[in-house]
């Protein structure tokens, strides 16, 4: 089996380089428009058909702000992380939201191993983690997480694009990370090619948007596909 990479995972995290504590804006959109959506303070409006009590999964949960957000809506959410330092965070941090066994829905893990039964959840997200690994490991995450989403069911998840300053437009590939914020561990880039590579057989495309951010002072800029993909 490919190296996760765990330990520079968890070293990541015990430098404090990835402690985000507010949902990214997609996600919301993403919740709103396909699960629940909020529409005063303590009301709230179900989307989904799929079921009545959809479960989400947050896979690479990081100190779990996603699961934060869809508990705080009254989804039934869940979380998987390769970092113990993350997990622990966020086990603390879901605990005194006042969020019921933390201990077995927020777990520590390899996502090609997912420690949940086939079919076990509705929807799922993924925010900046399948484009930080090996494309092995990533595409083996996707086959798995098909296991445990139901045919039907619906994932958002982003992907880094080979679309900035620094590479060709339709650049795809790996690189190892040598800045100190994640360092060592391993950046994927991806084209519209590499994805339908990554998603082929398990997932379809609903929804792709390729969202450029420049800084207009220097010229520099970045890419990322933002995908919402309904499981086979």
């Amino acid at each position: 089996m490919v190296e996760n990479q765990k330990d520079a995972w968890d070293e990541s995290y015990q430098r404090g380089d990835n402690f985000v504590f507010y949902p990214h804006e997609e996600v919301i959109r993403f919740v709103s428009k396909y699960i629940r959506k909020r529409i005063g303070i303590k009301e709230f409006l179900d989307v989904a058909m799929l079921t009545k009590h959809p479960k989400v999964l947050d896979l690479g949960c990081g100190i779990g702000r996603h699961v934060k957000y869809c508990f705080e809506l009254g989804l039934e959410a869940y979380g998987v992380d390769l970092s113990e330092a993350a997990v622990i965070t966020a086990r603390n941090w879901l605990s005194a939201a006042g969020m019921p066994d933390v201990d077995s829905r927020i777990v520590q893990g390899d996502i090609r191993q997912l420690p949940w039964g086939n079919g076990f959840f509705e929807f799922a997200v993924s925010h900046g983690v399948l484009d930080s690994m090996p494309l092995e490991i990533s595409r083996a995450a996707f086959l798995e997480l098909a296991r445990v989403i139901i045919p039907g069911g619906v994932f958002y998840c982003d992907l880094i694009s080979g679309d900035d300053s620094s590479h060709a437009r339709e650049f795809s590939g790996a690189e190892v990370v040598r800045t100190k914020h994640e360092e060592n561990t391993v950046q994927l880039y991806f084209n519209m090619q590499l994805i339908r590579e990554l998603i082929h057989d398990c997932f379809l495309i609903k929804e792709c948007k390729l969202i450029r951010s420049e800084d207009v002072l220097s010229g520099g800029y970045h890419s990322r596909y933002h995908l919402v993909l309904s499981r086979i």
